[in-house]
Formats: structure tokens, C-alpha cells, sequence
């Protein structure tokens, strides 16, 4: 099974059109019409961001691993904070990453520090 088959099995399952799941991942009809006819492959945030809203698994959409769908996993509407990460972090090079998992871990080990007081 290929990567738009395992799209077009989260339309089919979420009674979703093309249009319809565009929107609800953030992305244009376009590109998910390219996922359908396998011209673009999927990134690994927009991968994320499919499995915190439909639920289905980051490994399963990218690779077709089992489990298809994540345990207790439920739908929830990203903020506009959130949205807009997401969107940023699509367009890194791999430097800008590193810096900024970097980034995420000091802020990380620094409230940990802080919950230790």
C-alpha cells in the first residue's frame, strides 16, 4: 500500500472530501489532490499533524506501520499559535531544525531546574 492510498483511506474513513481534508490539516486541495495521484510525497510534521487531528498513526501514514491508529486518540483543533509553527517548521532546512529542537531542549532543562526549587 502507497502513501495516497493511506490517504484516501483517512478520506474515506472521516467521510471527508479533498477540500474538506485540506482544511482540516491546513493545506491546499491542491496538494492534497497531488498526495491522491502520488506526485508529492508527506513531511513528517504534516504526518504529526494528521495523526493529532484524525488520529491515525505518524508511521502508519508515512511507512504503513501498525498500529494504524494511535490509542485514545481524539481530535482536537490546533490553535492559531500552533497552526503557524507547523507551517514554519515545513519550510526549515535541517540547520534551522537543529537549532531549534536545540532551542527546545535549554527551555526544557530550564524548567526543570526551575520545578527542582
Amino acid at each position: 500500500m502507497v502513501l495516497s492510498d493511506r490517504i484516501f483511506i483517512i478520506l474515506k474513513e472521516n467521510h471527508l472530501n479533498q477540500k474538506q481534508f485540506a482544511e482540516s490539516i491546513y493545506a491546499t486541495d491542491g496538494y492534497v489532490s497531488r498526495l491522491l495521484k502520488d506526485k508529492v510525497g508527506i513531511s513528517n510534521s504534516t504526518a504529526m499533524l494528521i495523526e493529532k487531528i484524525h488520529g491515525y498513526s505518524r508511521d502508519w501514514i508515512l511507512h504503513g506501520t501498525e498500529p494504524k491508529m494511535l490509542q485514545n486518540a481524539g481530535v482536537r483543533e490546533l490553535t492559531p499559535v500552533q497552526r503557524k509553527i507547523i507551517a514554519e517548521i515545513e519550510l526549515m532546512t535541517d540547520d534551522e531544525l537543529f537549532f531549534i529542537t536545540t532551542y527546545i531542549e535549554a527551555v526544557k532543562k530550564k524548567k526543570a531546574m526551575e520545578e527542582k526549587k
